[in-house]
């Protein structure tokens, strides 16, 4: 059973998605409060850092939008915030057990909707990363906002973890899974916004994530740190938002 609250007009419950030889999916699902049937709908991913780091952290957004009539899941992640990255072969089966994850909390996004209902995703850090690899092979979703993340899974793991084994072969093995090659791949209308401040993120790995797309997007810029605090992003891609998905 389902926990279920409302929080400012909206419905929000906290379920448990089953996900086939895996565990459940904890998430929660934001819905219009007065009942109406969703008018658009957005997947919500976030980010590992030193505050509201589950998926609590994006929850503010998806509950203001479910008055504009969208519907929302929020998913817990696994890599790595439970599971650390540790040697090529554990890290590879850890991303796709995430790309299951994720297709089962897509299914739980769209299943009640309409096939004309448009579909977005949000995603920050490794939330975006993880993201864009569901955007690649999901052409449902035809918006997304990138946030803070990087080209490539090792540019986060080799620095900040101890990978077992040799570097470059590490690298190779998780190439197929790069955000870069994955980017390349998407249909969708993108927003990548990043920050001047970002300890983590050097402006030119940024254009290189952009520039793979191979096609015109939007990239933004932000005084802000890593976390992305910054009032005037969070009204940007609500602004894209209401656009890609028809609420204006």
């Amino acid at each position: 059973m389902a926990a279920t609250r409302r929080v400012r007009g909206a419905v929000v419950e906290d379920v448990a998605l089953d996900v086939d030889g895996a565990d459940r999916v904890e998430a929660f699902v934001v819905s219009p409060g007065d009942g109406s049937k969703p008018r658009a709908s957005v997947l919500w991913l976030h980010w590992l850092g030193e505050h509201h780091n589950d998926r609590t952290q994006l929850l503010p957004e998806a509950i203001d939008l479910a008055a504009r009539g969208v519907r929302s899941v929020l998913p817990a992640g696994r890599l790595p915030w439970l599971t650390p990255p540790v040697d090529a072969a554990t890290d590879v089966a850890s991303i796709e057990l995430e790309r299951r994850r994720l297709d089962r909390t897509l299914a739980a996004l769209i299943e009640p909707l309409s096939a004309k209902v448009p579909v977005a995703m949000v995603g920050h850090d490794f939330g975006a990363m993880h993201g864009v690899g569901l955007l690649a092979r999901e052409p449902r979703i035809g918006s997304a906002v990138f946030i803070a993340g990087v080209p490539r899974w090792a540019d986060w793991f080799l620095p900040f973890w101890p990978i077992a084994g040799d570097p470059i072969d590490y690298r190779r093995a998780l190439e197929p899974f790069d955000p870069i090659g994955a980017v390349a791949r998407t249909k969708a209308d993108l927003l990548f916004q990043f920050s001047r401040r970002d300890f983590y993120i050097a402006p030119m790995t940024a254009r290189e994530l952009a520039r793979a797309a191979g096609r015109d997007v939007g990239l933004e810029w932000y005084d802000a740190d890593h976390a992305m605090r910054s009032p005037k992003a969070r009204a940007s891609r609500r602004a894209f938002l209401e656009r890609h998905l028809k609420l204006v």
